[in-house]
This record gives C-alpha cells, structure tokens and sequence, in this order.
C-alpha cells in the first residue's frame, strides 16, 4: 500500500499557560531531537517516543524538586538572615508565617509549565492542565492564609488588640479565602465556571446554613461585639448563664475564652454573648472607683432615743461630738418655738441612738482615706425596714479598685461599724444561734 507523504503526524495542542508559541516550538523540537537520537538505538519510532516521554517526566520531576529546593534553601540563608535579630520586621514575619517559603512552590511550576510539550505523548493537555490549575489555587490559598496572619501579628504587636479584636476579622477572613478556594477548586474539577455554581448554590443553602450555623452566628455576633465594643481581651466579664467569671483571654470567630478567678476556663459561644446578658466590669476598672453596697441590719428592738447619758458619752466621740452639739443646739430652738418639752412629750424632736450612729458613719466614712469623696456616689441611708431588723446601707465608692484590695478595704470598714454598734446602744440583728438557745436554758 502507497504511503500517503502528505500525511503529517499531529502533535496534541498544549496549554499554553504562561508559555509564548515561540517557546513552544523550540522545547518540542528539542523533544524531536531526542526521540531522533533514542531512534538510532535500533527503537522504533513510537518506542522511541515513549522512552523520550519517560526521560523528559523524569528529568521535569526532577528539576522541579531542586528547584524548589534551591529556592527555599536561598530564601533561608539569603533572604532571612539579614532580619533573624529584628523579629517585628516586615519581612521576618513574611518569613514567620511562611509568605516567601511558599511562594518558593510557583519556580517549579513555572518549570513544568515551560516543560509540558515534552510529554507530548502522555496527552497532558487533558489531564495535566486540571492539576496545575488546582496547584495553583492552593499556593493562593496558603499565601493568603499566611499574608492574614502576618497583619494579625503586626496589629497585635502594636498593642491594639486591647482596643479592637481582630482575632474574629482575620478568622473571618481565612472563612472567605478558605471557601473561595473550594468554589474555585470545585469549578477546575467540574470544568465550571465559578458563576455557574454560585448560581446553583441557592438550592444548597439550608444545608450549608446547617452546617455553618454556629459559624454563621459567631461571625455575625463577632463584628457586633468588636463594632459596639461591648467587650475586648482583658475585660472583666461576669455571665451567670454560662457560669462565668473573670477575664477574657481570647475572642475568636465562634467562641470567647473567658479564665474565671478559680484559673478555669469557659468558652462562651459568640452569639450567646449577643442572645443573652452579661456584665462587664470594665467600666468600673477604668473608673478608679469600686462600689460598696451592704447593709447592717440592726435589731429594731435596740432603737431608742437617745437620753442626755448617751449624749453625753457620744459628745466625747470625736467624730460626731460636733454633729451632736450642733443638733442638740436646733433641737432645742425648735422645741422652744414650739412650747414642747422633749422630756414630756414624744411629738417633739428628739435624737435617737440609731440616728446618732448614722451620721457616725457618715462621719467615718468622710475622714476615710481609702473612700471617694467627690465625683462619685456617697451615701448612707435607711432601707425598708424587713423581718430581719433595719438596713443602714452604705453605698460609697473606694479609691482601688483591685479585688483583693477592695475587700480588705470593705471588710476593716465593717469590722469597726459593727463593733461601734454596741457604743450607741445598738444591737446588729443575727438569727438564733444553737449559743443563744443554750443561754436561755441556762
């Protein structure tokens, strides 16, 4: 049979990523080349072929491992050593986070790009252009992944986290690069174009609302709580609902990690610190100023006017020796203006132990250095009278505001009122005891 010689043997067509014609034609007459010379071996042409095929796979392997691992070990012994000592420099933390070690992967894909035609016989234009393409959107991926952590650690190393988390932002963002990612993923493998399937994901919606829910809900909760400022890293947060109790450490995209003051750890899910209320006492730490709002209940059967005996004994407390000589002063006046002798009769106005002891604590909360004086609340008053006696509430501010401080501070104030009760004739309410009993047999 007659040759046809106008036959001309057809290449398959190659990707032309990133590669020019030109560049083309030369690596696939150097494929011809070598073929030629495998021929010359006593091959067929077809053998020859694919034994060529084989050395070119080999050898493009090959190139491209080296060079990526040249690329690295310059970027390590070149590129990184002139910043080791300056760990907040730009390029250090590029290098942190593995910014430039991952662009190191792009050398040996633009050598396997440069190097396709030689594997004319394996048809890689059908199967090889899918796993360059999936490649590269991975290498996007990680270097934005990476590019989000280094502008993490650049705003945190300027001490901003206290005023703005952004932990929930960068986590939000990794989200989007992530599932950008996988759309583009998804299209390369389903020979779709991202429109396409962003058009059909209308009808997967519930499920992935499903999945994502607690995501969802944290991202959401997540730029109000920052937006709003309703809470941020080493805040003082109390949420009884979720028991807990102490300083936040972290927030992130779904969850608040909160280190209560027994040195447990709570995490709160985002969305519950929008859904439910809590208290944070930030306010109160920044103020300078920490509340004191207790009550000493005294035994109403104890309350009495006060006779000229007990005035003459408290005339001798220095703190309300004053206060006594200046009320018994407008008492009188106004008795006498009125035609009423105290002694006689009850409707005229008369002081009485407990008000005496009132205006004692007023007094000694005044003279008390540990108590703000001016710009905050200062009071001492009556409550309603319960089944438990009298309240007389103090409900005053102290200068620390440190727990351990403004305990002790509260606790010494304490201890003297309740001891300088009895001085007035006044007895502090307190349910019977098991002493108390065995008092009344005896």
């Amino acid at each position: 049979m007659k040759q046809d010689t106008n036959t001309v043997e057809t290449v398959p067509e190659v990707s032309p990523w990133y590669r020019s014609e030109t560049l083309d034609a030369t690596v696939a007459g150097w494929f011809e080349s070598l073929a030629t010379s495998i021929e010359s071996w006593g091959l067929g042409v077809s053998a020859a072929g694919w034994v060529a095929t084989a050395i070119c796979v080999v050898g493009l392997g090959l190139a491209c491992y080296l060079s990526n691992r040249i690329t690295k070990w310059v970027i390590r012994h070149v590129v990184q050593r002139p910043f080791r000592d300056q760990p907040g420099h730009p390029i250090n933390l590029l290098l942190k986070y593995k910014v430039i070690t991952r662009l190191s992967h792009l050398v040996p894909l633009l050598l396997l790009s440069y190097g396709l035609p030689l594997l004319q016989y394996l048809y890689v234009e059908t199967w090889t252009q899918p796993l360059i393409d999936i490649y590269i959107i991975w290498i996007g991926v990680m270097i934005l992944i990476g590019l989000i952590d280094v502008l993490e650690d650049l705003y945190e190393s300027k001490g901003l986290e206290s005023k703005f988390s952004i932990r929930g932002v960068t986590q939000a963002g990794k989200l989007v690069v992530v599932l950008l990612g996988g759309l583009l993923l998804v299209s390369v493998l389903f020979s779709r174009s991202p429109v396409y399937l962003l058009s059909g994901i209308g009808a997967a919606m519930a499920v992935i609302l499903l999945i994502f829910r607690d995501t969802i809900l944290g991202l959401v909760a997540g730029i109000q709580l920052n937006a709003n400022r309703l809470i941020q890293v080493g805040d003082w947060v109390q949420m009884d609902s979720q028991k807990a109790d102490g300083e936040v450490m972290e927030v992130t995209l779904t969850t608040v990690r909160i280190q209560n003051w027994d040195r447990t750890i709570t995490l709160v899910p985002a969305y519950k610190m929008i859904s439910e209320s809590f208290i944070n006492w930030q306010g109160m730490s920044r103020s300078g100023g920490r509340r004191i709002k207790r009550s000493i209940m005294i035994d109403m059967n104890s309350i009495r006017f006060a006779d000229p005996e007990m005035i003459e004994r408290c005339r001798g407390f220095r703190l309300v020796g004053a206060y006594i000589d200046e009320r018994c002063r407008e008492i009188s006046d106004w008795n006498s203006e009125q035609g009423i002798r105290a002694e006689l009769d009850v409707s005229g106005r008369a002081q009485t132990n407990v008000g005496i002891f009132r205006a004692y604590i007023n007094h000694y909360l005044r003279n008390h250095p540990k108590i703000h004086q001016e710009g905050f609340t200062f009071l001492v008053r009556q409550l309603q009278p319960t089944d438990r006696g009298l309240p007389i509430e103090l409900y005053v501010f102290t200068t620390d505001n440190r727990w351990v401080q403004y305990e002790e501070i509260q606790a010494d104030i304490f201890d003297h009122l309740l001891a300088a009760a009895p001085q007035f004739g006044l007895r502090v309410f307190q349910s019977p005891s098991g002493h108390d009993f065995q008092s009344l047999q005896s």
